[in-house]
């Protein structure tokens, strides 16, 4: 687990109450960088703990903070009583707006599933970014990284009923025949805590027992080596946020850096996991080229990946990024680039950076790893649908049938889908699986 030193632990009495929670919640307390008495809590603490306590003070870009602290723990548990409509109004009226959909269902023990409908007609971004509806796992939200772009620090709120979750999980995998991969987590990197919390192992076990479903696991850790003897038997993908020296080393700075990642990636291809790679997101910073070339090159060397994925810095407009990241630090070119385009990608999720400099980069990082791997997928990860028109010659690929990190139906070793992604996508109701 991470050496963490957070300026408070809260555990819902729904963890304290139960052996088994209590044992997960005791470990990760003694694994701390200094003793601290988890401060019990319920329900209705919750706004006083929001409003009085500053439980989501902390929730703001880490790059606008001056020095970025650990963040609050926080532990909870699932329910699964078909409440959960009802308690997010409740904490609405009784605290206010909650920083984020999804955290917003954590604190009151719900959301564990949550129906990703990506390019279907409920999407509103479908016609500008291109990925795959599916079910997405969430355990966690919230991070110890402290990464300078993002908004996810300040609090880590964590589920500790692995147990109940796998029971709903296993309904949900039954209701649902056309998936067969499943990314556990996108609001958190669920390796941080462990081995000492215990939750992420008994999911990579319970998928050893399937055929033909895969867990996804998206991390920017070196923290592997507790799962090198799990019973996975193959059914796990780690997917690894990649990033050039300068970039993981300088802008996120608890992540591990470049060499960490690729060390703990090739310890993971050795016990037998598939190990992917998303070059997410990419900074142009100064010498942006050859910190590219540098990592593709090591990437190979000590490993072989069945995927590999682009996506640029974006999601935010121009004066957002600077909030968020020393622009010094950044290349000249690229920078005034996205200086000049303000008007240009106003319309796009795709922005700062307009899609001549974007393409440059995708195009970059492609030569290089075409120079020591001429078959492997390279996909764009949630561009737009014109950077793909663009690219698809490139790639070999198209916004239809390419293969990416943590889509549905990426399974290990598959060089094309074999039907259309938004057609096959069906969703049953969730009380089918969940409330069972």
């Amino acid at each position: 687990m991470y050496r963490l030193n957070p300026p408070a632990v809260y555990a819902h009495q729904s963890v304290l109450d139960d052996p088994r929670h209590k044992a997960r919640l005791d470990r990760v307390l003694a694994a701390l960088q200094r003793p601290v008495s988890a401060i019990p809590y319920k329900d209705e603490d919750l706004p006083a703990m929001i409003k009085d306590r500053g439980l989501l003070a902390g929730r703001v870009p880490m790059g606008s903070l001056a020095e970025i602290p650990d963040p609050i723990l926080l532990f909870n548990t699932f329910r699964y009583d078909g409440r959960r409509k009802e308690r997010m109004e409740w904490l609405k009226e009784q605290a206010g707006a909650i920083c984020g959909y999804h955290l917003h269902e954590a604190l009151v023990g719900y959301g564990g599933f949550v129906w990703f409908p990506a390019c279907l007609p409920e999407d509103e971004h479908r016609n500008d970014k291109v990925c795959r509806p599916c079910w997405r796992l969430h355990f966690q939200n919230g991070c110890v990284h402290k990464c300078h772009y993002c908004n996810l620090g300040g609090l880590l709120a964590t589920m500790v009923n692995v147990e109940d979750y796998v029971a709903r999980l296993s309904r949900l995998i039954d209701a649902h025949p056309w998936q067969e991969t499943y990314l556990f987590e996108d609001d958190a990197d669920v390796l941080c805590l462990e081995p000492e919390l215990g939750c992420v192992g008994p999911l990579i076990e319970y998928f050893g027992t399937l055929k033909g479903r895969y867990l996804i696991l998206h991390t920017k850790s070196w923290n592997v080596d507790w799962m090198l003897d799990l019973k996975h038997n193959g059914n796990t993908i780690i997917v690894w946020s990649i990033a050039g020296p300068a970039q993981s080393r300088v802008l996120e700075p608890v992540t591990g850096d470049t060499e960490q990642r690729l060390d703990a990636a090739r310890k993971c291809q050795q016990a037998g996991y598939v190990i992917r790679y998303k070059f997410k997101p990419i900074i142009p910073m100064r010498d942006w080229r050859e910190d590219a070339a540098q990592t593709v090159r090591m990437l190979f060397e000590k490993t072989k990946p069945d995927v590999i994925s682009l996506c640029c810095f974006m999601w935010m407009d121009l004066e957002e990024m600077k909030r968020r990241l020393d622009v010094s630090l950044l290349d000249p070119e690229c920078l005034a680039a996205a200086d000049g385009a303000v008007q240009e990608v106003k319309d796009t999720r795709s922005k700062p950076f307009p899609a001549d400099v974007r393409a440059e980069i995708y195009e970059h990082h492609l030569r290089e790893i075409r120079k020591y791997d001429g078959d492997v997928p390279v996909s764009l990860s949630t561009e737009n649908w014109d950077m793909w028109k663009r690219m698809s010659p490139k790639l070999g690929s198209t916004a239809l049938n390419y293969v990416c990190g943590c889509g549905p139906n990426s399974t290990p070793w598959r060089r094309r889908l074999q039907a259309h992604p938004f057609q096959i996508a069906k969703k049953c109701p969730v009380e089918k699986f969940e409330l069972l």
